[in-house]
């Protein structure tokens, strides 16, 4: 313990613990929320406010490019194709599916070009494990044969 001993608290050459005494929190800035009973205009216009900036626009994202989140493009398959597995057929919750390539991502040059809508399905759990095997054998089996040449 002597070795870490560093003043009145312990350390070493990198770290150093602190007191809470000598801590000092950062104050939380929330933002002021408006009186409901008394200023309903604003409260309604903060609201349309919130909402719009909630929203996915398309500005920001530009033909030839990948998405700036995949969670929109999980969302977006979801509602083209339902929460309806493509290999059973069988309709789930839509946080029970997932939303998984056609052809994987390895067999295309540019990996963007793997994140576009018509290379996307929706499969169960179940399926998306057996599929994702499948497509990790073939590689393996590519690869190795590659080694050998």
């Amino acid at each position: 313990m002597r070795r870490f001993h560093k003043g009145k608290t312990f350390g070493n050459k990198t770290l150093k613990l602190v007191k809470p005494s000598e801590y000092t929190a950062k104050r939380l800035m929330a933002k002021t929320w408006h009186n409901p009973y008394t200023e309903k205009d604003e409260v309604r216009k903060e609201k349309e406010r919130i909402r719009r900036e909630s929203l996915f626009t398309y500005d920001s994202v530009r033909p030839g490019e990948s998405r700036i989140e995949a969670q929109d493009l999980r969302e977006e398959v979801i509602l083209r194709d339902g929460p309806i597995c493509a290999w059973c057929k069988k309709e789930f919750h839509p946080f029970e599916v997932q939303v998984d390539h056609i052809k994987s991502r390895a067999r295309f040059k540019n990996p963007e070009d793997a994140d576009r809508m018509p290379n996307m399905q929706v499969l169960c759990t179940r399926h998306h494990r057996a599929k994702t095997k499948i497509d990790l054998k073939v590689l393996l089996c590519r690869e190795k044969r590659q080694m050998r040449m």
